[in-house]
């Protein structure tokens, strides 16, 4: 059952009564699947997103997870597992690490003092010792600074990973955190980097039934843009950008790529994405906001360019980043996009206006997207038109 709210000859929204996450019909149910999803990953104050592509013939999907969580504070890797299992994925074809933040690849960092590692299996010792092949020796090396065993990690109960993409080797952090993710990346030789203009202008994933992820930026290096992008130095400047399209649903997810200045931060990256996309006449249907909300993202000439439908936000309760930050929300406002979406509530600089108020709704779950290509929902709960943003007409 539907019911549909027609303004003038253009905003048209479909809310649906009952939900595929709600509805008891396994008929239903197998419908829903058969879509494209996108899961924003609630894991507090980092980001993760769990992309499924279009079931094929055979039952199977593609699996990319982009970013992989906090560190042990908020436990990035069991979060992950946990949604992983309820999704059955053991096996994740891409796994793109958009850069080195601990909040960004803390899931991975397993062991130690960083928490449960999501990658090792579920016998009950999460970034401990097993032994998985049989052999009398243990998955992982060491006992502070774990190192995965090459000849274990990935067998048995372990969920195997058939790709990982980052952004390479140039000017490294010094972290732990980016050490073992050195390690794990490396332990089977099926390491993706994307490091030069080449890179960046020549991959992307084939989701199936003609979605598709699209790397658009690296280090600076934008798609179809001759020149690097001046003055990239930071961890977050150098982000991978990704965009998803799928027949006319388009989304954009980016790291924590930054278009403000702030402190020793000044590129432009964020612009020069905007750029390609509005050159390719794309409306973003869906973008995953930048940097958590950040006052250094989500820059006013990068959001008109690319014209988001929905802004999806995951950031943490009361993070000591003040993320969201209130002008962000007021820029995503200024550019009119529909909705505000945030897995968490994220504290902010000033009181929030009333008109963001108006536009925002906070998910204290994960916020799932599903899309055949030509419509999406958003929490299973709200269909909306592809390149329709009903403030906008």
């Amino acid at each position: 059952m539907d019911i549909s709210n027609t303004i003038g000859d253009f905003k048209k929204i479909t809310i649906y009564l009952f939900s595929c996450s709600f509805l008891l019909s396994s008929l239903v149910n197998k419908i829903c699947a058969q879509d494209l999803e996108i899961v924003n990953i609630r894991v507090g104050q980092g980001d993760a997103t769990l992309i499924q592509g279009p079931v094929a013939s055979d039952g199977s999907r593609i699996n990319v997870l982009f970013d992989a969580g906090d560190i042990p504070e908020r436990d990035g890797g069991n979060i992950i597992r946990a949604v992983l299992s309820k999704r059955n994925v053991d096996h994740i074809d891409f796994l793109i690490v958009s850069h080195y933040d601990a909040d960004h690849i803390g899931g991975l960092a397993s062991g130690g003092v960083h928490g449960v590692g999501f990658l090792l299996g579920f016998n009950g010792h999460p970034g401990a010792v097993g032994d998985d092949d049989g052999d009398g020796d243990a998955d992982w090396i060491g006992r502070r600074f774990f190192k995965p065993d090459p000849e274990e990690f990935g067998t048995d109960d372990d969920i195997t990973v058939g790709k990982f993409v980052d952004r390479g080797d140039e000017n490294p952090p010094t972290s732990q955190a980016y050490q073992k993710y050195l390690h794990i990346a490396n332990a089977k030789g099926n390491r993706i980097s994307l490091t030069t203009r080449s890179d960046v202008e020549n991959f992307e994933i084939d989701l199936g039934n003609g979605a598709k992820l699209i790397a658009l930026a690296a280090n600076g290096f934008v798609r179809e843009r001759i020149a690097r992008v001046g003055k990239v130095n930071t961890e977050n400047e150098r982000s991978l950008s990704f965009l998803l399209q799928y027949n006319t649903f388009d989304f954009l997810i980016s790291g924590d790529l930054i278009g403000r200045k702030h402190s020793k931060e000044n590129a432009k990256v964020e612009a020069a994405v905007g750029e390609y996309i509005k050159n390719k006449d794309i409306i973003v249907d869906v973008l995953h906001v930048n940097h958590h909300g950040a006052n250094n993202g989500s820059e006013i000439e990068f959001l008109k360019a690319i014209k988001p439908i929905i802004a999806v936000i995951s950031a943490g309760n009361g993070n000591t980043h003040k993320h969201p930050h209130n002008s962000a929300l007021k820029r995503l406002d200024e550019a009119l996009v529909y909705r505000i979406i945030q897995t968490s509530w994220g504290s902010t600089e000033a009181r929030m206006p009333t008109s963001i108020r108006a536009i925002q709704a906070i998910y204290q779950s994960d916020v799932v997207i599903s899309t055949g290509g030509d419509d999406f929902t958003i929490s299973t709960s709200r269909k909306f038109k592809t390149d329709n943003n009903p403030r906008r007409q």
